[in-house]
This record gives C-alpha cells, structure tokens and sequence, in this order.
C-alpha cells in the first residue's frame, strides 16, 4: 500500500501522547469547518466550539491552524487508503474484478456511503483555493494512487499504447467517479432519484466500471498493430 511521509499521515504526530479523544474531537469539528469555509476562512474558535474544547487545546495538540489543518488532512488521507485500497488482497480476482475493484474505491472515497466525503471535498477545496499543503497532498497522496491505476491501466490495453493516452484514459475514469461531488445539484435535478438508496455506490461504481471498460478496450484495440494510431497520442 502506497504511504505518505510520517509528518502527513501521521497527523503530524502531535507533541503530547496523552488527550487522545480531544484530538479526535477537534478532528471531527475541524473537518466540517474547513469544508464548509476553507482552511483560510476558517475560524480556530468555531472549530474549538463546534469540538467542545478550549481554544488553547489546538495549539497543544497541533500546534496552531495549519498543523491542525493538515492532521485533518492525514486523517482522510488515511483514512482512504486503509478503508478503500485500489487494489484487493484476494490476488486471485480476474483482471475485469480488479478493474472494478479500483473503480468502486475511487467512487467511495469521493461518495462515502451516498453522500460526500471529508476526503473528496477537502481535496475539492485544495484545488479551487490551493494552501501551501497541496503539493504535499499531490506528492504524497494523489501521485502514488495515480501511479497504482496507471500500472494497473497498463494491463488493461497493452504495451503498445503510449503513455499519454493512458494518462488520458485515467483523467477519464478519475472524471467519472468525481463528478457526482460537485455535480450532485444538477444530477438530482436532471435524473431525481439516481443518487438515492443504500446501494448507490455500488450502482455507479459498476456502471462507470463498465462504460470505462468498453473504453480501454477499443483503446487497445486501436493500438494493436505496430504502427497503428501512431499521430494519435497528441493528436
């Protein structure tokens, strides 16, 4: 399993082993503020307040905002990559269930159960108003799960399809299972009800598995004969 740097995943360690349950606390409230008005909006003493603690407990634990903001960040981060691994520990799945597999995890670590998650909405907020820790989530958690797909990808079409266009087929599949986030208003309004019931990850999860499937494989079947395609990749 891919790991971030131990000051990131770890939630930046903090300086005092005891207090875990504050810690946890601040977490939680933190979580909602920063989604709801962004790591530069928010406000330390509504996160103190929403947590139930004194306003001094976030500079003993985290040592101020941004170390909380990025113990918050860890923990999703975290979180993602223990709950909702790309790939399954049963190495006997075909290559189709692997597919799949990846692709229900990417679809619940923006979705949850139905709904958003702490996850995918942060990383939304990172990209319309960047901090300072975006590259570090990108180096250390975005990059290395792109890397994960791509191999993964890789099996899929073949050798013969060039990099580029696997990258495109990735940003493709990564579209998919993010636009129902941001997208959720005007989806509910075009197809009511295609968000709603307890299985609606699995429903999109498969459905996007499916379409990307057919995708890949006219993609390598493009690609099968030696020069085939070969003014595609930038074209």
């Amino acid at each position: 399993m891919p790991a971030l740097p131990s000051n990131f995943l770890q939630q930046s360690p903090p300086r005092h082993a005891t207090g875990d349950e504050t810690r946890a606390r601040l977490i939680v409230a933190a979580t909602e503020v920063f989604i709801q008005d962004g790591f530069r909006a928010a406000r330390v003493q509504d996160i103190a307040r929403r947590a139930g603690v004194r306003l001094s407990a976030i500079n003993y634990h985290f040592g101020g905002k941004e170390g909380l903001y990025r113990a918050v960040l860890g923990h999703h981060a975290k979180q993602a990559l223990e709950s909702r691994p790309l790939s399954s520990p049963d190495g006997e799945r075909s290559l189709p269930e692997r597919f799949g597999f990846a692709v229900e995890a990417l679809v619940g670590r923006m979705l949850g159960n139905g709904v958003q998650t702490g996850l995918g909405q942060l990383m939304l907020r990172e990209l319309m108003n960047p901090t300072d820790l975006l590259e570090t989530l990108i180096e250390h958690f975005t990059l290395p799960q792109a890397r994960q797909m791509l191999a993964l990808l890789r099996e899929v079409v073949g050798p013969r399809v060039p990099d580029e266009v696997l990258f495109r087929c990735l940003i493709s599949i990564l579209g998919q299972c993010v636009v129902f986030m941001p997208g959720r208003p005007m989806i509910e309004r075009m197809a009511p009800g295609i968000l709603q019931g307890e299985s609606v990850n699995r429903r999109i999860a498969r459905h996007v598995a499916r379409f990307s499937w057919a995708g890949l494989m006219a993609v390598r079947e493009a690609w099968t004969e030696p020069g085939d395609n070969e003014n595609d990749a930038t074209s």
